[in-house]
């Protein structure tokens, strides 16, 4: 089947998970835009979204126009006939993406002349919101599913085209909300890892679920908890620090109560300096992890990059020994998914990823698939929201 994949904030992390999770057959891609891809898939579109943090929503391609002035209500109609009911009141709505609000208005006339005519039969109610696209929530809470027309507009070797395709499936919002917030253990003085992000690091990866894990700064656990609900086979997770354990191991018992899991995990307090000492016959086949990045409210004081220049060194120095230990406890051709700060002061960036150490001891860097203009000058995905002091360079390694 083909299908939309609509991407969240995140447009460039969220394609690079699509291509890695997809990547078994790469002639499942067909096109890949600045907000949307659209893709050849096996699996029903409600497999996909639960796998995929980047992505909001997924519909299922039913045509495609080189004029807009090609929908009207007849047609419109066509798509939704096996969805409307007589027996309830029936929803539906569309969502315009890269389209012009003079496009947008052409629609919303004929989605009233829809209206209309399927007055004469169904009880109908047309959704609307204040934005051309309507959100995950607004499709979830008012049963839009297959009922949502997803319209695309998209320049394609200077000829411009409109894919259309009905909403299948939207993110579980709530899910996500559930696993951030309600989750007992948390450290709000050191941050915790948003569990979209965590899913996006680990697909990344790759779709191969039965490598054993580790995250060796779990901190409150938000990749060993993702891990679980991915079905990874052996979980390992360490820190340095005895609150993150325990915030680890309270959050991951947490998550079995409310969420079906069925793999194993084990957490220890381990230094990374030594993680060989405990993980050398452990066959450590991925590392996926968002490492200490410095004390947060320190960087967020500070009103020069200069400032900054002490914490990069010694940042670098634990990044340089962390990679030191991978190597040794890493199978052949190992993965490593590894967050580097970036830190940002009035526009002025101090990265801390020194690529040239790391390859030095045994490390290739995989460059995403994905083109864009937006990413880090080692070619790296970077992940950041307005105004913050703190952006991740997202890299993927491979154990020569």
């Amino acid at each position: 089947m083909k299908y939309i994949f609509i991407l969240g904030q995140s447009p460039d992390l969220a394609k690079q998970e699509i291509l890695s999770i997809l990547a078994n057959d790469s002639e499942k891609i067909i096109t890949i835009s600045q907000n949307f891809i659209l893709a050849e898939s096996d699996k029903s579109s409600d497999q996909l979204i639960k796998i995929l943090g980047g992505t909001i929503k997924i519909a299922l391609l039913v045509d495609n126009l080189k004029d807009l002035g090609e929908l009207d209500a007849g047609k419109w109609e066509s798509y939704l006939t096996k969805q409307l009911s007589e027996e309830k009141k029936n929803h539906f709505g569309f969502s315009i993406y890269n389209g012009s609000a003079k496009e947008y208005q052409k629609i919303s006339q004929v989605a009233l002349q829809l209206k209309r005519k399927l007055k004469d039969k169904y009880r109908v109610r047309f959704v609307t919101s204040k934005r051309e696209e309507l959100s995950s929530v607004i499709v979830a809470k008012n049963d839009l599913l297959g009922n949502e027309l997803i319209i695309i507009k998209h320049l394609d070797e200077n000829n411009t085209e409109y894919l259309l395709g009905l909403t299948q499936s939207v993110q579980d919002f709530e899910a996500y909300g559930k696993r951030d917030f309600d989750r007992p253990g948390r450290d709000s003085k050191s941050g915790m890892l948003p569990p979209k992000l965590a899913q996006m690091m680990l697909n990344l990866a790759g779709p191969n679920r039965k490598l054993n894990l580790l995250d060796p700064f779990c901190g409150s656990g938000t990749i060993l908890q993702e891990a679980l609900l991915m079905d990874y086979q052996t979980i390992y997770g360490s820190d340095r620090e005895e609150k993150a354990i325990a915030d680890s191991r309270t959050n991951i018992d947490w998550l079995r109560k409310n969420f079906p899991t069925k793999s194993r995990v084990e957490i220890e307090k381990i230094n990374v300096k030594n993680l060989n000492e405990h993980f050398k016959d452990k066959k450590i086949g991925l590392i996926v992890t968002e490492p200490f990045m410095g004390d947060a409210r320190f960087v967020v004081k500070q009103s020069r990059i200069e400032d900054l220049y002490k914490l990069k060194a010694d940042l670098q120095e634990l990044y340089s020994e962390s990679f030191h230990q991978f190597k040794k406890i890493l199978t052949k051709n190992a993965k490593v998914v590894f967050v580097f700060p970036i830190f940002n002061i009035r526009g002025e960036k101090l990265y801390t990823l020194n690529k040239k150490t790391l390859t030095d001891i045994g490390f290739t860097i995989i460059k995403p698939d994905i083109k864009s203009g937006n990413l880090s000058p080692d070619g790296n995905i970077i992940y950041n929201r307005p105004g913050q002091r703190v952006e991740r360079e997202i890299s993927v390694w491979q154990n020569k």
